[in-house]
């Protein structure tokens, strides 16, 4: 008796399951999304078809039809976000201001110096080299 009512809890949950996954499926998963969230999805798929073609999983007449597909909907997202972008902005000046002509470039910053141990480039400051480890004199 206790297995009959253990198999029908199962059986119950496991139909429960099946019906929320099928409504589930009805929903509209893709139109929600924004136009960079959909420029970067297809920007993604991009990148995995890449890889499957180098891998061989794909052939060169499905490559180049898949690839054309998802260039069009990554320019087409691009599009929509930077049209979105340029609605919610004040125009900008047609030309920016030109500098008076007496005015110097200005100097470029130096970067500190690169670890004298294995020539990782640091930041600045630092006490040891975060790549090899090694202690790093302070700058007098």
């Amino acid at each position: 008796m206790t297995g009959f009512v253990l198999f029908g809890g199962i059986l119950l949950v496991l139909l429960i399951t099946i019906i929320w996954a099928a409504i589930r499926a009805g929903e509209d998963t893709g139109a929600s999304l924004g136009a960079a969230e959909r420029r970067d999805a297809a920007i993604e798929a991009l990148r995995d078809l890449e890889l499957e073609y180098r891998t061989g999983k794909l052939g060169e007449e499905e490559y180049g039809t898949l690839r054309a597909r998802l260039e069009r909907t990554a320019i087409d997202a691009r599009d929509a976000a930077a049209r979105r972008e340029t609605r919610g902005s004040a125009p900008e000046p047609a030309e920016p201001p030109e500098p008076p002509e007496s005015a110097d470039p200005p100097e470029p910053a130096a970067s500190p110096p690169p670890c004298p141990e294995c020539a990782a480039r640091l930041t600045g400051g630092e006490a040891f080299c975060p790549i090899c480890g090694i202690g790093l004199q302070p700058d007098a």
